[in-house]
């Protein structure tokens, strides 16, 4: 080779490159990619189709009923203003939803319970759903179906009533709808936004009698609490309905898909 290379380039590239690396790195890549890319694929067979249900570290083949219950009383769409907003009333109305739904907070309940119930309904073990909404009263809005058939309600036949907040009598009407089925995993999930204002003697107390009826009926409950301001005595009575003493708790309503893989886990896993 040359003494003394060249100072500048050659226009065109050597037919015979030299067979050792330069001393020192390119400060320009290469324009173009290598024409010899790996032979093989980093996998030996690649996915035919992907799992339609999140991964889960439980059994997903056991079968069960969950029964939703779903917060409507006037908390949830006044905005803090104390108004039990019954029948929607202009106060406590979004534009951008319908009447029946009143306000964003309720749409957001609806669009969460349709996607655990679909999450969960890809499972591939018998299932039913069924769903109470709950104020001053609860009412069973549908009993025992199908993954589709309970979306479809959730999204038709939720009606916002506005009123107080009776934790006991939303149990109790999951309770009724489930225990004839003792031979499966029997599920509440109680999603609300604070604590128990009914029945008017003792609320808190009520609705934990009911819990412990549940419970010994082998019914197993879930609590979602949506608290914006952080309500640790509402946590605490969340606490005490809860099978496990654990509570699924959100600051808004909004962040209510934040949960979903924890809450099929726990399905799962009970």
């Amino acid at each position: 080779p040359s003494d003394s290379p060249s100072k500048s380039p050659s226009r065109t590239p050597s037919r015979s490159p030299s067979n050792t690396p330069t001393s020192e790195p390119t400060f320009v890549p290469t324009p173009t990619p290598s024409d010899s890319p790996s032979k093989s694929p980093t996998t030996r067979r690649p996915t035919i189709q992907p799992t339609n249900f999140p991964s889960t570290k439980c059994s997903t083949e056991r079968g069960f009923n969950l029964c939703l219950a779903l917060d409507m009383s006037g908390s949830v769409c006044n905005d803090g203003n104390g108004s039990d907003c019954l029948e929607c009333d202009s106060e406590c109305r979004d534009s951008s939803v319908s009447k029946d739904t009143c306000c964003n907070n309720v749409a957001n309940i609806k669009d969460f319970s349709s996607l655990m119930v679909d999450l969960l309904g890809d499972f591939p073990a018998e299932k039913s759903f069924s769903v109470v909404q709950f104020a001053t009263e609860a009412r069973l809005v549908n009993g025992l179906s199908s993954t589709a058939q309970t979306i479809q309600v959730i999204d038709k036949k939720l009606d916002y009533t506005g009123g107080s907040t009776n934790h006991a009598s939303a149990i109790q009407m999951c309770q009724r709808n489930l225990q004839s089925f003792r031979n499966m995993k029997n599920f509440i999930i109680l999603i609300t936004d604070g604590v128990s204002t009914e029945p008017e003697r003792d609320p808190e107390d009520a609705a934990e009698a009911a819990a412990t009826s549940a419970k010994n009926d082998g019914i197993f409950i879930i609590p979602v609490l949506i608290s914006p301001r952080n309500d640790k005595n509402a946590l605490a009575f969340m606490g005490r309905l809860s099978s496990d003493g654990k509570v699924f708790d959100v600051t808004d309503f909004d962040s209510l898909d934040n949960l979903q893989n924890g809450l099929v886990d726990q399905v799962s896993c009970s």
